[in-house]
């Protein structure tokens, strides 16, 4: 080897300081974090940093301490053959190997001497097995421990020597000698082991076979013995239920006799009674005053239940359903009319104390509940939501100013809603302005008017039965506007939508809407007519309904 130090001064001053150590730390790449340790600020320190002579000094120290604390062996590998491949030898590629790697000379030199040594406290726990002395445990020294096993062997003891801390054994065939006794003995030991264990194994099984069999037959002695006790047991208390229920049976029916005795006695004796009272008052009563009588004791009976309703009336909310029992039965019908006379005079009076803009709202929901109420399921959905009528806030919004001149003070609602296309049932958005004389659909993005729909030529609307929000207006024939046919629109206000419309028609035209729900719909247009059949499924829960066009005249639409 042949070291330069030209330059190994400079090279040894070329320090990494702590400031830029610390700097490459606080990057974010895990790689320079690794590359620079030195730099992390809880392991700072105030040392010079390492030079490069010291860093070479440590790694030599670190690895002269690794080699000294191994044991090392040197191997001599043998190539077999030239091709690589398994099992095959060439005898002259062998020959030529063994003999300059020298290893007939290490063999020779190793027979001269004694070819094996080993520790005595290894030996004697390898080979302790051969002998009954050492086996399983001995109790003095090593060295005695490995003479008693090779002693009891007859091992020549020419073939043997003992050192201080070892035995030497001279000839191989010695040391294989001892390993085939030994891996005979281990043979032996685990048949034994595996005796033992089957023996444990079969007693245990016959122990609990003969506990089971004892059980077994202890429960069924007892089980035959139980239910023998039971039998006789049953026998004695059917016996016992007989005797005693015709003794009760005999003694129930003279009680029986003695009180119908009794009761027929009582009876005769009343009605005696009663003749001779009647018999002895009859000159003392004029004619008729049974029936006076009757109406005074009535008219004190009616008084006295209006009176306790008068101090017991319930509360003057509309929801409180309390109404106080009739005291008598023949009251039960005047009791039920006052109920229902009270609860409409009572919503009588909180209509006339409720504010304008709530009685309107109240009007909308009545309506819309004359319209849908047990005819479409969402209906009961939308009776907690109030109807704004205005979902855009088009004086706010400057987008819609174009909007806002084309409707004026017309504007009834205003809303967003999908249209559905005839072609091929994508839904597009649009929106809806319902004025007292039309229905305008604008374009979403642009705000600009597309459609306009007077009232006067809507024929009629269907609505599906289901909680969804589809709406079609059909059109009449002809009509004034350039339409091409019927409007299939989804709506999340349909509830509201259609009640405004026929308010607002109603206002117009002084005719009713005509309202249809079904689940299927027959949409008119100019070029064929289609038909739009509802398909209610689960996969639209949560969302609006999706249309398949089903060919030039079928629609489906699945509802939820």
């Amino acid at each position: 080897v042949t070291y330069n130090v030209t330059g190994f001064i400079e090279k040894n001053n070329d320090l990494l300081f702590r400031d830029l150590s610390q700097a490459m730390w606080k990057a974010k790449h895990a790689l320079l974090r690794s590359l620079f340790p030195e730099g992390d600020p809880q392991k700072a320190s105030l040392k010079r940093p390492p030079t490069a002579g010291s860093q070479f000094k440590a790694s030599v120290f670190t690895l002269m301490k690794n080699l000294y604390s191994k044991n090392p062996n040197y191997i001599r590998c043998i190539k077999p053959n030239d091709n690589k491949r398994p099992a095959v030898f060439t005898d002259g590629l062998v020959r030529a190997q063994v003999r300059y790697l020298g290893l007939l000379e290490n063999v020779q030199v190793r027979r001269a001497g004694y070819a094996f040594r080993q520790a005595y406290e290894p030996c004697l726990e390898r080979y302790k097995i051969l002998c009954k002395e050492t086996w399983p445990h001995w109790k003095g020294s090593g060295r005695d421990g490995v003479q008693s096993v090779l002693s009891s062997l007859s091992i020549d003891p020419k073939e043997l020597a003992y050192g201080h801390t070892k035995i030497f054994i001279r000839s191989p065939s010695t040391l294989f000698d001892l390993e085939r006794r030994r891996q005979q003995r281990v043979q032996e030991l685990a048949a034994l082991i595996q005796a033992a264990f089957r023996a444990w194994k079969c007693r245990k099984n016959y122990q609990e076979m003969r506990r089971s069999q004892i059980l077994i037959s202890a429960w069924f002695r007892g089980q035959r013995e139980r239910k023998k006790y039971l039998k006789m047991k049953m026998s004695a208390i059917l016996i016992q239920a007989y005797i005693r229920s015709w003794k009760s049976r005999k003694l129930l029916r003279e009680l029986r006799q003695q009180k119908c005795r009794a009761q027929a006695a009582t009876t005769i004796s009343a009605y005696w009674k009663g003749y001779q009272t009647r018999k002895e008052y009859k000159k003392y009563l004029r004619s008729g005053a049974s029936d006076r009588i009757a109406n005074f004791v009535y008219r004190r009976l009616v008084q006295k239940f209006f009176l306790g309703l008068k101090d017991n009336l319930p509360s003057m909310s509309v929801i409180n359903h309390n109404w106080p029992p009739a005291p008598y039965k023949f009251l039960t019908n005047a009791n039920e009319e006052l109920k229902k006379i009270f609860h409409h005079w009572r919503c009588k009076k909180y209509r006339e104390h409720l504010p304008p803009k709530d009685k309107e709202a109240l009007q909308d929901k009545l309506c819309a509940s004359e319209l849908f109420k047990g005819k479409k399921s969402l209906y009961p959905k939308s009776l907690p939501q109030p109807f704004r009528g205005e979902y855009l806030e088009l004086k706010e919004n400057p987008k819609y100013r174009k909007l806002q001149t084309t409707v004026n003070d017309k504007l009834v609602m205003a809303d967003h809603v999908k249209k559905i296309n005839r072609g091929d049932g994508k839904t597009s958005s649009r929106i809806l302005l319902l004025t007292k004389s039309h229905i305008i659909l604008a374009d979403l993005k642009a705000a600009q008017p597309k459609t306009a729909i007077a009232l006067n030529d809507i024929e009629s609307v269907s609505v599906s039965c289901y909680s969804d929000g589809l709406l079609v207006l059909h059109i009449r024939e002809p009509s004034t506007a350039d339409t091409k046919g019927d409007f299939l629109l989804i709506s999340d206000h349909v509830i509201e939508l259609v009640t405004r419309l026929h308010q607002t028609m109603l206002e117009a035209t002084k005719q009713k809407l005509k309202l249809q729900v079904a689940d299927e719909f027959l949409i008119k247009f100019k070029q064929n007519n289609i038909t739009v059949k509802l398909v209610k499924t689960d996969e639209t829960q949560g969302t609006a309904p999706v249309c398949r066009k089903k060919g030039s005249h079928r629609m489906e639409v699945l509802v939820h």
